[in-house]
């Protein structure tokens, strides 16, 4: 028995549980749950809730990520069911907090409350699972290099699982149009900060300085017991290969000279656009930081 649907103008209806509010459970509310039960849901359920018409998708030997994200594609009633078992068992898992902390919870309220959470999980595992392909083909779209594909797909499906959350079925709408609009306003926040940062290009080590230590002279050399400390302070918030690419490329390596992106890019085994990248938000990992500990570093002339 497929789902009914119809488009209105209303916003997503989305509701918190009456339970402790350190553990809200949020779900989008219908109006069909207050009367539903599991067995009349699962009789909603279509014969099938996958696309059988659509043709396997090809596997990519050069793009295991792609690969990972494979997975059949629902039908319109297929997703509408989910996306309905999905909120109606989290309003039921939250109908048993509230009577668990109204009026005490019975023997079997416990488990009740685990398997509503668990059926839920599993439905929303289903439809992102179904949906991972849509994130890949819009990175693909955005990306410039392989780094950047894999990048965008790590963020896309962060988008993609709070979008499900997010999503009312109610309004007739396919979940793949909410998601594809989701995904690519994210994606262009991404550009607008990669402009951005390729605009504050760093090239020599005394503009990293210049930014961390304001008054420190742009020429002067870096004290060696400055350098340790400042390590030290890298290692709290940067990753191995970004230590050595700042390291590298800002003299404070053991031989205390800069090194070039070409050169470091070669050390490293990445390209000199791939450093670039990693270099900036390294930097800007070290700025963060440096506010964080109001670090102030004194010049040696």
């Amino acid at each position: 028995m497929a789902i009914s649907q119809s488009a209105t103008s209303v916003a997503p209806r989305s509701r918190k549980s009456p339970s402790t509010p350190t553990n809200p459970i949020s779900f989008i509310d219908h109006p069909d749950f207050e009367k539903l039960t599991e067995s009349k849901l699962q009789g909603e359920c279509p014969e099938s809730l996958y696309d059988a018409t659509q043709p396997p998708a090809q596997l990519n030997e050069q793009s295991p990520t792609t690969n990972r994200m494979i997975h059949q594609l629902l039908t319109p009633t297929g997703e509408a069911f989910l996306f309905k078992k999905m909120n109606f068992m989290k309003f039921k898992a939250s109908r048993v907090q509230f009577d668990r902390n109204d009026g005490g919870p019975n023997p079997s309220a416990k488990a009740r409350y685990e398997r509503f959470l668990e059926e839920s999980k599993k439905a929303r595992s289903a439809i992102v699972e179904a949906n991972l392909r849509l994130v890949a083909s819009i990175a693909q779209k955005f990306a410039r290099t392989r780094n950047d594909f894999e990048d965008l797909v790590s963020e896309g499906n962060m988008i993609l699982v709070n979008a499900v959350d997010k999503f009312d079925y109610s309004r007739g709408f396919r979940f793949s149009t909410y998601a594809t609009h989701a995904i690519q306003r994210h994606y262009y926040r991404v550009m607008q900060r990669q402009q951005r940062r390729q605009n504050r290009e760093v090239n020599t080590s005394s503009e990293i300085l210049g930014d961390v230590v304001p008054s420190r002279d742009l020429d002067a050399p870096l004290d060696h017991k400055i350098a340790d400390a400042l390590i030290d302070h890298f290692e709290q918030c940067l990753d191995e290969r970004e230590m050595v690419i700042i390291r590298e490329r800002f003299g404070l390596n053991e031989e205390q000279s800069s090194e070039t992106l070409k050169s470091v890019a070669k050390k490293v085994g990445l390209s000199k656009e791939r450093v670039r990248q990693l270099q900036m938000n390294a930097i800007e990992k070290l700025q963060d930081l440096a506010l964080k500990l109001n670090l102030r570093l004194e010049p040696t002339f």
